[in-house]
């Protein structure tokens, strides 16, 4: 239960900017005014709203089950960063590559901002899982 406190500092400020981005991208996709809605394209915002929301709610759920996985079941820690970081490249090359066409998020700066800085979560869920892997295998 406490091998947890034998992570780096390192560690801990990657899973604070994983943290904040999260809670930014929450915020950000919560509260996104109405007006900025292209309303002639009904299909196209539907779409976009339905996968925000099944977005959110894995983010909420994994922000909330984060914690307790790696405080009282360490030695999950690691399969659970690791799946977390391949949905977060999975999401980033889907935005990038295969849904530009198909998915417009509204003109918003805060979107913007979420939206570039999508690698750096990726960077810090990276060193995470690796340091997780290499920390519980050490172990073994």
């Amino acid at each position: 239960m406490y091998q947890s406190s034998e992570l780096s500092k390192f560690f801990w400020v990657s899973m604070s900017i994983a943290y904040a981005f999260c809670f930014s991208a929450l915020y950000t996709y919560t509260t996104i005014p109405e007006h900025t809605l292209e309303l002639n394209n009904t299909d196209q915002i539907i779409i976009t709203m339905k996968l925000a929301i099944v977005r959110l709610v894995i983010v909420a759920i994994a922000l909330l089950t984060y914690p307790v996985i790696l405080f009282k079941f360490f030695e999950y820690a690691k399969y659970f960063t690791v799946a977390l970081t391949a949905w977060a490249i999975t999401i980033y090359i889907d935005d990038n590559f295969v849904l530009l066409g198909i998915i417009q998020y509204p003109e918003s700066a805060l979107i913007s901002l979420v939206q570039l800085v999508h690698p750096i979560l990726i960077a810090s869920l990276l060193w995470m899982s690796i340091e997780l892997i290499f920390l519980t295998t050490a172990k073994d």
